[in-house]
């Protein structure tokens, strides 16, 4: 049996999956013959902040900007690993950004003003300023996938709507308009957030849907979408953040239940295995770090679990919580592996082979942080959400396999084994800092050094 350990000391990928990239079988699996029909590579919270070079704005300032060459080798050597596994999609199950780009700490107005306001006036800059922001984060996004051939499949996360808050699960975004005694207005701003994202990832140039199969007529039309691979996967793809009228409802309610309910049944007609992807979990427990833990309140009995039951999906991947753990609450139940990373910290991601007749095996990597600076040079809107200004990352290490077949789970090791709160060797550790020399946090910009 692998151990983390034996991992580390065998030199990591190149001793589990091979110099040739052939797939070797667990002990008492059945080895199988030729190559995948369908690979994909699943990496929720890539990046989970706001990454892109703001020099060439024509409200540049000349202050902090939110890249660097350091973030630059970072994000070469990271999908660098994930393009070797050459795979045919890549997924982002949502936190692509920071997003909080309703506020502005330092007051630069590189996206022009904003106020927390819910009158219309505030309202109408807000919405200007989430606009640009997208512009540019959301195209430096797409870009560093496109440069690699890597082709993208994200979902909402909560940092695309301005991120959440403190509070109970379903008031993350409170109608109040004030947040702990003080001005909110993201909650009015949750449907042009949706938007602007959809006008990058859904949406063509033309404003025409990119995806024909969606929930038509939802408040989720743009954000949700189905797409069927090399026929023999289908990615239902679902944005679990329900607008109500005084708040966000975290699940999948309404017109988009039903239609996720019939994409799932139509997908299994067609012998094809059933993933769907969504921000956050909906089964427990899990690992977590470094996360506001946002989770589905109902758990096994949500609207949403009980659909995938009746409809007889296969696996459901979530990021959110920052660390990996894979669930399947019955035999030939779906299975629930939640997973990512909060990138400034670590980097992972789930390679994921799929073959007719509905094999699946699936590999858990991670990329351990080799370093990490203690300024905080990678520019947010909110300061409180800075990026450290240079991390850098080793080689990839499996840290957990799976093979499944048919609702069956064969075989499973380490993050992808069973979890158990009480005894885990394998939770994530917060890296350490200051290994690249001590600095002096980043100054204020418009000072003397900025």
């Amino acid at each position: 049996m692998w151990t983390r350990r034996g991992l580390l000391a065998s030199g990591g990928v190149a001793a589990v999956v091979g110099t040739t990239g052939t797939a070797l079988s667990l002990a008492g699996a059945v080895d199988l013959s030729g190559p995948p029909d369908f690979t994909f590579v699943s990496m929720p919270d890539f990046f989970n902040a706001d990454v892109a070079d703001l020099r060439g704005l024509s409200t540049w300032d000349g202050g902090m900007n939110s890249w660097n060459q350091w973030w630059q080798l970072a994000t070469d050597t990271c999908l660098t690993a994930v393009a070797a596994h050459r795979p045919d999609a890549v997924l982002v199950a949502g936190d692509q950004v920071e997003g909080r780009w309703n506020i502005d700490s330092y007051g630069r107005q590189i996206f022009g003003q904003v106020s927390q306001g819910t009158d219309e006036v505030s309202l109408a800059m807000c919405r200007s300023a989430i606009t640009r922001a997208g512009q540019v984060y959301y195209s430096h996004y797409k870009k560093v996938f496109a440069d690699r051939d890597l082709p993208l499949y994200p979902a909402i996360g909560d940092h695309e709507i301005l991120d959440d808050r403190s509070g109970p699960l379903d008031r993350r975004w409170s109608s109040s308009g004030t947040h702990k005694g003080r001005p909110d207005n993201r909650y009015y701003l949750v449907d042009h957030a949706k938007s602007v994202w959809a006008d990058h990832f859904t949406r063509s140039s033309s404003g025409a849907p990119v995806h024909r199969r969606r929930p038509v007529g939802s408040q989720q039309e743009l954000t949700a979408y189905s797409v069927d691979f090399a026929g023999v996967m289908t990615l239902i793809t679902v944005d679990v953040f329900h607008r109500t009228g005084n708040g966000v409802r975290l699940g999948v309610f309404g017109p988009q239940l039903e239609w996720l309910e019939k994409e799932v049944k139509r997908a299994k007609r067609k012998g094809r295995v059933a993933v769907v992807q969504g921000h956050i979990p909906a089964l427990g427990p899990y690992r977590v770090f470094a996360s506001g833990n946002l989770h589905m309140p109902e758990g096994e009995r949500s609207a949403f679990w009980q659909a995938l039951e009746r409809a007889g999906a296969d696996f459901y991947l979530c990021g959110e919580v920052h660390d990996a753990t894979a669930i399947q609450p019955g035999a030939r139940k779906p299975v629930q592996i939640s997973h990512g990373c909060t990138y400034r910290h670590g980097f992972s991601y789930l390679v994921g082979r799929v073959w007719k007749g509905g094999r699946v095996e699936l590999e858990y990597h991670e990329m351990p942080q080799v370093s990490q600076s203690e300024e905080l040079g990678i520019w947010a809107t909110d300061a409180a959400k800075l990026a450290p200004n240079r991390i850098s990352y080793s080689l990839p290490v499996v840290r957990g396999r799976m093979e499944w077949e048919d609702g069956t789970i064969l075989n499973r090791t380490e993050k992808l084994g069973v979890f158990d709160p009480a005894n885990d060797p394998y939770a994530y550790q917060k890296p350490p800092t200051g290994l690249l020399g001590r600095a002096r946090k980043a100054p204020r910009p418009g000072t003397p050094g900025s």
